[in-house]
């Protein structure tokens, strides 16, 4: 799957046999660094492989735009079933030079067991921007402009996001996750973007 802004592909999306988000480019179509979105590493598992129908529940689309949404189920290596993830990928433009990639996913522990989650992965739900990332302790996650010219990109989470890794999941127990990559040509200004980021994340 191929969004598009006008003549310019934004991402791709390959939602089968493995989801991975790949070909991500600003509105001037300049490439920016990749982005991989598995499942976060598991002690008690530490190899997930996607299982099941990976039929798309939802794909829709407005002038300003796009989202796409289903269900995986991530197994063990003995094909056990682990993790049931929903996910959902919303491309939105912004009204100017950037345009937002939102990253919502919940994960529900159906092992049967409790599972304890690194330590990255406890907050980022397994969302991880490809290409060196600086943070600032509570704010914005950014890829620099020097390491990702001639783009930038500011990753928000949500507040209501998961903080205080590792976190540990009984069996049943539904984890949330909500992220925003703001997306520009050029070096952007890092507080705009984060804002434009938070009003993503403040949406319904």
């Amino acid at each position: 799957m191929t969004v598009s802004a006008g003549d310019v592909p934004l991402l791709t999306y390959t939602y089968r046999p493995e989801p991975t988000v790949s070909m991500v480019r600003t509105l001037t179509d300049e490439p920016v660094p990749g982005v991989a979105w598995s499942p976060p590493h598991i002690d008690e598992h530490p190899r997930l492989h996607p299982a099941g129908d990976h039929t798309l529940s939802e794909l829709s689309a407005t002038g300003a735009t796009a989202t796409a949404a289903h269900r995986l189920i991530w197994t063990g290596h003995d094909g056990t079933p682990v993790l049931d993830e929903w996910r959902a990928l919303t491309a939105a433009l912004t009204g100017d030079d950037s345009w937002v990639l939102m990253f919502e996913n919940t994960l529900t522990n159906v092992s049967g067991a409790p599972l304890t989650f690194g330590a990255a992965g406890a907050t980022s739900g397994g969302l991880r921007w490809r290409g060196a990332l600086s943070y600032t302790g509570d704010g914005p996650w950014e890829v620099p402009a020097e390491r990702a010219a001639p783009a930038t990109v500011v990753l928000v989470d949500d507040d209501a996001n998961p903080q205080h890794p590792p976190l540990r999941s009984p069996g049943g127990h539904t984890i949330a996750f909500r992220h925003a990559a703001v997306i520009t040509a050029g070096s952007g200004d890092t507080g705009t973007l984060a804002a434009l980021g938070r009003t993503a994340l403040s949406a319904p």
